[in-house]
């Protein structure tokens, strides 16, 4: 078998084959940053697997304002969804604020029995990502890490290839991901380069996650050692 016949219509996702009849999954988006709003939003707009059903944001008015533009029932603060407001109109939560914050989030819904989809990366640091595993693995409720990589059906399939051998044994990993960040958000202020809010790095938390989780799931092995540089002239990162 040829490298191009072992990907030929290997195409399909998740959400084309998953099961129609089983119901529609309401959430809760907590945090309106513009990922939100831009990008997950208009994405649950787009299927009829899933819907919004509530937003949560730190102004009720932006929440309210939203919420009016896309006809979702319910508008509450992230005071209120701690104190469990409406929890009975929605199923599962979809983190989408700074990472630092996503464990309180993610317990508050653990407690009330909502899964849980945050953003990436899971915490800001190891240890606050192992408590929200553990909140959830005890309240008996999925939480799930939004990387996109190993959904991906071409990287799938090259696991796979990996797996039977096809191409020896693996010995380097190339892996390159850029963005032009301060284009995209022009504030040097941004929470993604405030270390107290990202974590570790922001290059690495916000995009480097990528190559390296696709690494250790084409691989199914996790690194055992690293090391990094870094230059740049911009006042942002000073």
């Amino acid at each position: 078998m040829t490298l191009t016949e072992w990907f030929d219509g290997y195409t399909e996702r998740d959400w084309q084959t998953a099961d129609t009849d089983a119901g529609t999954v309401r959430f809760a988006l907590v945090g309106l940053g513009w990922w939100t709003t831009d990008v997950a939003l208009p994405a649950i707009e787009n299927t009829t697997l899933c819907e919004t059903a509530t937003l949560v944001s730190s102004s009720r008015e932006k929440a309210e304002r939203i919420a009016s533009s896309h006809d979702i029932d319910h508008a509450i603060t992230y005071e209120e969804f701690h104190d469990d407001a409406v929890t009975d109109d929605y199923d599962a939560v979809y983190i989408g604020t700074p990472n630092a914050t996503h464990l309180e989030y993610a317990e508050t819904a653990a407690e009330y029995g909502k899964a849980v989809l945050t953003e990436k990366p899971i915490e800001a640091t190891v240890e606050r990502g192992r408590r929200m595993v553990e909140a959830a693995e005890a309240a008996g409720v999925p939480l799930m890490t939004g990387y996109r990589m190993q959904v991906e059906p071409a990287v799938r399939r090259a696991r796979e290839l990996i797996e039977s051998g096809f191409i020896g044994d693996p010995v380097q990993v190339n892996g390159s991901f850029m963005q032009s960040l301060l284009e995209m958000v022009p504030d040097p202020d941004q929470w993604r380069l405030d270390p107290d809010l990202t974590g570790y790095g922001a290059t690495v938390m916000d995009i480097g996650i990528y190559p390296i989780n696709t690494a250790r799931y084409l691989l199914d092995r996790a690194p055992v050692a690293a090391s990094a540089r870094m230059r740049s002239s911009h006042e942002a990162f000073a």
